[in-house]
């Protein structure tokens, strides 16, 4: 650890165990002695009111509720109570006196009783069994059955049967199931209770994340959507981001790659809406940016994933410009220790790989390259490309498949994940530890993924005003890779020469690289060297809440310090190896080196610590049964330091001693730099509902960030937002009641961005070996100079966003929900048209010109009914979003359709716009062309009418890599102990440019050559062949921008649960078996290519890894 770093984590802490110890003493001091009921004072004036009302606003004004039999409470008795601040005992005694009513206070329970009857009540325990229907009668399994306040409980079996033990007379129980309306019997004198369960309004009552806090779904105003993490394992993949894919509206992830380790999914929120940086701010356990990120998370650790998309995400200020995505981890929950265990085993392969040309085809490829283009004579005669179709001469005319040769059928990937969790009263955890290993395509391959993932979450009731949580979360992600990447692998693989053996028939020796150093059989498993990347992450939290209720009911106190340590090291080592050629004339195989002398070591480690410290004084209370008020304010700030260091040495002694001491000293590079970062904030919101029927929110942010100068540092970001749940109307039940919910809402907000480069209002320099000095024998010499000219008034770039919606349940089953949303961005970065000349090193600041603006529209559709023993559920969901560049200084000569102006975010393609094919010579000769045209080549339109294609004839397609329509629709069956699940996912007005790396320096598609126009086909559906970027029709072009729209079945899961009847006999409460498929089908118009990917480093198709198609068996175990 760096000393500096040491220093302001030992103050840190120190502050931290100061500011801990003083409120325990205040705490100690203020309360000790006294149990919450002796701290609970109560002001009522109620009066002639029944027993039952003043019950009720006892439970609403506290954290107690009562357990009672109406048949032996007189409840609708008519009474009066004043009480200013008196304990909650007195309170009940006044209110039973003269009656034979007493009560017994235990925990957050008040148990009422008579005399007479309350020992038998009380010492009265009993076995009750009953059984549960739904409202056809058919039987119900997996209700769970608890005893309310208490983690007693059971689930019912196939029949729907359950029994419990020692129940209380007292005692009330509580039935819940997935999908119908919550139940609560009294016990009293009963042993037998069976309950009719109806269909109810799902998720309502569902509490969600909304940032620094929880609501209940029906009283959220924002536009606000979540998943369980359950609902993630259903796609086992190790980058928790893909299993998102489809599941949420609004949200867009794309999977360019299925490289282990390297698979970082683009996440976009509503799409683009600035012209930098528009990735989500990713929150997890209530802290934004996490060492380790979001998309290696351990999935069996994920409680739940919420997305706020409008103003609900204004809470964040400064980061939130681009949506907000919660990450809640799993918790432990009072009662026995449940240890569960999951574990599935995978098989990857890749959705699709381009079906390239066999070596007689591209040897006539080649041949109409020599004639048509060169005007040269072929290079092979028919009885040539004759040997190379029949495989008759291996050696001198072979027929490799590249792909075959460096690609196994399937590779394997593993997950396993432990856990505990349980707890009493005053403790309760949750421990997670996982593994994961995913390996690539290749044949002994070098490049693999490994993950080891180690949580701990724990909850302490120190008190009965004070609460604890640690949490404490520890990553490992081993990445190795061959020495070369994975787009040169890809690269070289996809033009590989199938004329060209890359193992030797006799003795399979690697044969002489064709083009630069590559071979397949040495590209792959390390050979060539290898490449490795780790990362430890350790994510540290301690946080108390004070409840302050003896000051004033629902005023509480909280908060906590937060650790973020992640430390990287890298290492390249790359090693001489030989390839071998054959000698005609001397009849003999040779060796030849590729590589460094002998090996050359790249190595490099950083390491970053963050410290978040925040405090929230908070405030929730419901007056008179109808308004219910919450409010926070909160201070928080957040430093982080960074360091990085890098080291080179070649001309190693040998290549078994893979350390920088044994190379060559002479050869001695190094490296290093280091920054800083600092945020401090204020923030707050205010909730206001009456009835839970209107309904309004406002939260703020003060955000103050070193990205900007003094006087600009701080930005104020606001967000307000209304509903009305006009379901809950009088009108509305009468006129409209098979419309079970309705809420309309709609917010307003503005959220900051200052993901810029540091230090812009500075003018900053470099060192570096910058001149040439010396007259005739010239000498680097080493200096400083200026690199940017400071812009001293950089500032915030802002979104304001818009949002109005509804969300319904009708007909019992059914749900809609609809958003509109506007989002304008404004003072984005963006360079002005203005320029300074390239040889003077110089570059003008950005400025706060840019102005963009999206606009879209979001839906779900769902269903859920159980009919008998057959459950279903599904839900649909479609989101739309349009990006405009709204101004962008671009420099005046700039022709108009060639601006950015006007256009989406994102549309960066300039082409010729193509618009057909020389099929004949009076085309070629009655349309302007570029001056190596010919027949078989594509025609380009003249858009400016001048006569001539050159430069200006280009044009900029409003077109993307990134969808403006994205669509997922998710099917649900369970059937007794089965269960099928669906996740189809769609993508349309998305575009890619598929233009492969072909000519003599790579192979064709099969597809290309087989439409290729052609003297004797000149209606085909493609030009001629072309050689690389030779010929005018390998000119970037509209021909080649296709459409990538797509559907997928993104997964599929069938799973079987063991019945009660046979675990009986087994050493665990729960087993679950499942096969699953990932990417199983896609229907895309594309060839050759995965429809997510995008063109590679130099504009052509195919040279990333393909993502992959996943076949999985796995378990769930419970013991």
């Amino acid at each position: 650890m760096a000393r500096g770093n040491t220093r302001g984590l030992l103050k840190v802490l120190k502050i931290m165990k100061l500011s801990v110890f003083l409120v325990l003493v205040f705490a100690l001091q203020g309360f000790a002695g006294k149990s919450y009921s002796q701290r609970t004072q109560l002001t009522l004036q109620l009066n002639n009111v029944k027993v039952l009302n003043v019950l009720n606003e006892i439970e609403n004004s506290t954290k107690y509720y009562f357990l009672f039999n109406k048949d032996l409470i007189d409840v609708n008795r008519i009474v009066s109570v004043s009480a200013n601040q008196e304990e909650l005992e007195s309170v009940l005694k006044d209110l039973f006196e003269g009656t034979n009513v007493s009560f017994v206070i235990s925990d957050r329970q008040i148990v009422l009783t008579t005399e007479g009857s309350n020992n038998s009540q009380q010492e009265e325990k009993r076995k009750v069994t009953g059984k549960v229907t739904d409202s056809s009668g058919e039987p119900l399994p997996g209700v769970t059955v608890v005893v309310k306040g208490t983690a007693q409980g059971a689930i019912t079996d196939m029949n729907g049967n359950y029994n419990i033990t020692d129940v209380p007379g007292s005692a009330a129980l509580q039935f819940s199931f997935i999908g119908l309306e919550s139940q609560e019997v009294l016990v009293g004198n009963q042993s037998i209770i069976n309950v009719t369960m109806q269909e109810g309004l799902v998720g309502i009552d569902e509490v969600v994340a909304i940032g620094y806090g929880t609501q209940k779904r029906a009283t959220v105003t924002g536009s606000v959507v979540s998943t369980a993490g359950d609902e993630l394992l259903k796609t086992p993949e190790p980058n928790v981001a893909n299993s998102l894919i489809g599941r949420l509206p609004g949200l867009i992830t794309n999977n360019r790659t299925g490289e282990p380790g390297y698979e970082s999914t683009e996440i976009l929120i509503r799409g683009r809406s600035t012209l930098g940086d528009n990735s989500p701010l990713i929150v997890v356990d209530g802290v934004a940016d996490r060492a380790g990120g979001f998309n290696n998370i351990d999935a069996n650790d994920i409680e739940s994933i919420t997305v706020l998309k409008d103003a609900s995400a204004a809470i964040y200020g400064s980061r939130a410009a681009n949506g907000v995505i919660l990450v809640t981890t799993k918790r432990g929950k009072a009662g026995k220790p449940i240890v569960r265990l999951s574990s599935n085993y995978g098989l990857r392969q890749p959705t699709v790989l381009p079906d390239m040309l066999n070596s007689a085809d591209y040897a006539v490829a080649l041949n109409e390259i020599e004639t048509d283009i060169y005007g040269r004579n072929p290079l092979y005669n028919d009885e040539q490309i004759q040997k190379f179709r029949d495989g008759s001469d291996p050696t001198n005319y072979p027929n490799i498949n590249w792909m075959d040769e460096t690609l196994r059928n399937v590779a394997p990937q593993t997950q396993h994940n432990l856990s505990i969790s349980g707890g009493a009263e005053k403790v309760k955890y949750f421990i997670s530890a996982g593994y994961q290993f995913q390996d690539n395509y290749y044949h002994n391959s070098a490049s693999n993924y490994k993950q080891y993932n180690l949580r701990s979450n724990i909850d302490v009731q120190a008190t009965d005003y004070l609460k604890l949580f640690v949490n404490i979360s520890l990553r490992q992600e081993d990445r190795n890779s061959p020495h070369y990447g994975s787009e040169a692998i890809w690269r070289y693989l996809v033009k590989g020469d199938p004329r060209v053996n890359i193992r030797w028939p006799e003795n399979g020796l690697p044969v002489l690289a064709p083009q630069d150093d590559f071979n397949p059989v040495t590209c792959a498993d390390g050979t060539m060297g290898y490449q490795k990347n780790n990362a430890s992450y350790v994510n540290a939290d301690m946080g108390f809440s004070l409840d302050l209720s003896s000051i004033t009911e629902g005023l509480a106190f909280d908060g906590g310090m937060y650790i973020d340590r992640s430390d990287n090291f890298y290492k390249h080592f790359q090693k001489a190896f030989f390839l071998y050629g054959y000698d005609v004339n001397s009849d003999e195989y040779f060796a030849r080196q590729y590589g460094p002398s002998n090996a050359a070591l790249n190595e490099s480690m950083s390491q970053n610590l963050g410290i978040t410290l925040n405090a929230k004084l908070s405030y929730s209370r419901t007056f008179n049964d109808a308004h219910n008020l919450s409010a926070f304010v909160a201070y928080e700030q957040y430093e982080s330091k960074y360091d990085y260091l890098y080291g080179r040495r070649q001309d190693f002694v040998s290549t078994t001693i893979e350390q920088l001491f044994a190379g060559d000293k002479e050869t001695a590079q190094n490296d290093g730099s280091a920054s800083e970062t600092g945020r401090m904030n204020y923030f707050g919101r205010v909730d206001y509902s009456y009835k839970e029927k209107y309904l309004a929110q406002f939260n703020f942010r003060y955000d103050g960030s070193e990205n900007f100068p003094k006087g600009h540092r701080f930005g104020f970001f606001p967000g307000a937002s209304i509903g009305w749940r006009a379901s809950e109307e009088d009108f509305w039940k009468e006129n409209l009641s098979f419309i079970d919910y309705f809420k309309l809402k709609a917010s307003w907000g503005q959220m900051g961005n200052d993901r810029i480069g540091k230090y812009q209002f500075l003018t900053t320099y470099t060192y570096d070996w910058n001149a040439l000095l010396g007259g005739d024998t010239p000498v680097s010499q080493a200096g400083i100079r200026q690199v940017r000219t400071a812009n001293p008034n950089v500032r915030w770039e802002v979104s304001t966003t818009s949002n109005i919606g509804f969300e319904s349940k009708f007909l019992r089953h059914f749900s809609l929900d609809l958003d509109l949303f506007k989002t304008k961005r404004t003072d984005i970065l963006a360079s002005g048209a203005s320029y300074v000349p390239q040889y003077t090193g110089l570059s003008l600041p950005a400025e706060n010109i840019g102005e963009c603006e999206t606009k879209g529209l979001e839906t779900v559709l769902g269903y859920n009914k159980r009919f008998g023993k057959l459950g279903f559920n599904a839900s649909a969901n479609f989101s739309y979003a349009k990006s405009e560049i709204l101004y962008f200084d671009e420099p005046a000569t700039t022709l108009e359709w060639q601006k950015q102006t006007g256009k989406s975010i994102g549309a960066g393609w300039v082409l010729y716009d193509a618009i057909g094919i020389f099929r004949t010579q009076d085309d070629l000769d009655n349309n302007p062309h570029l001056s190596n045209a010919k027949l078989g080549d594509l025609i380009f339109r003249d858009v400016n009418e001048d006569g001539v294609i050159d430069g200006n004839d280009k044009i900029r397609p409003d077109k993307t890599t990134t969808p403006e329509i994205v669509y997922g629709l998710n099917l649900g069956f369970n059937y007794k102990n089965f269960g099928l699940s669906m996740l189809w996912q769609g993508a349309t007005n998305v575009w890619q440019y598929l233009f492969f790396e072909s000519g003599s320096i790579g192979n064709f598609t099969q597809d290309y050559f087989d439409n290729r126009w052609t003297h004797l086909n000149i209606n085909a559906k493609y030009p001629r062949i072309y050689d690389r970027e030779v010929t005018s029709t390998a000119q970037k072009n509209t021909f080649f921008l296709k459409d990538a729209t797509y559907l997928r079945l993104k997964n599929i899961e069938l799973s079987y649960t063991l019945p009660d009847r046979l675990l009986q006999r087994l050493p665990f409460k729960d087993l679950r078996v499942y096969t699953s498929a990932s990417n199983l089908l896609t229907f895309t118009g594309l060839k050759d290519v995965d429809p997510e990917t995008t063109e590679g480093g130099q504009g052509f198709a195919a040279w990333s890894t393909p993502q992959s198609r996943v076949f999985n068996f796995g378990l769930n175990l419970t013991f």
